[in-house]
């Protein structure tokens, strides 16, 4: 398995896609908890599913990845490993792989593997939380921005730079996600 790949399987499999913060204010309190734990009241519809209860039908990651990516060199965007329904990323070899998920069964402030690195501020007018390297990963950052109660939107980048470089990026990559998501209710 390659270094990309294993990168891209802890990405998705801890659920810390990324996430863009115009401010951060204050850090995040509670418990750790395993991001793929599943929930006995956890829809395992998919994004497109177009049921009430979930924003994000007739939206694809894979879709907002190459919409905010476009011209940057990323090869089109591919389901993620573990979540292949709400979750895809893209890897450009040398550079970073960027991913997103669409989650309509978590609040933006659930699932964060490790408080004590994260912070909570807004993307846009969403409430929002980015957190370095999440996952334990230089070079990792992962912005958690909130859709409506109970869903969210996750954007990561992990890549060789610094993690502040991957923080930067996934702002700047989040501000454009968050154009292309559902009303915030």
């Amino acid at each position: 398995m390659t270094r990309a790949v294993r990168v891209r399987a802890v990405v998705f499999t801890l659920a810390s896609l990324v996430f863009a913060l115009s401010a951060c204010d204050s850090k995040v309190g509670g418990t750790p908890q395993a991001a793929g734990t599943p929930s006995s009241s956890a829809p395992t519809s998919s994004p497109s599913s177009g049921n009430g209860d979930n924003p994000f039908g007739g939206l694809s990651p894979c879709t907002i990845i190459d919409q905010v990516m476009a011209g940057e060199g990323f090869p089109a965007a591919a389901p993620g490993t573990v979540d292949s329904a709400r979750s895809c990323a893209s890897n450009k070899p040398g550079d970073a792989n960027v991913g997103v998920a669409l989650q309509d069964n978590a609040g933006y402030d659930q699932n964060i593997p490790d408080p004590s690195k994260a912070s909570r501020g807004h993307v846009g007018a969403r409430n929002a939380i980015i957190e370095r390297e999440g996952i334990g990963a230089v070079g990792q950052c992962t912005i958690s921005i909130e859709v409506k109660p109970n869903s969210r939107a996750l954007v990561s980048v992990s890549g060789n730079g610094t993690t502040q470089e991957a923080c930067d990026r996934v702002t700047a990559i989040a501000i454009k996600v968050e154009k292309l998501l559902p009303p915030a209710s």
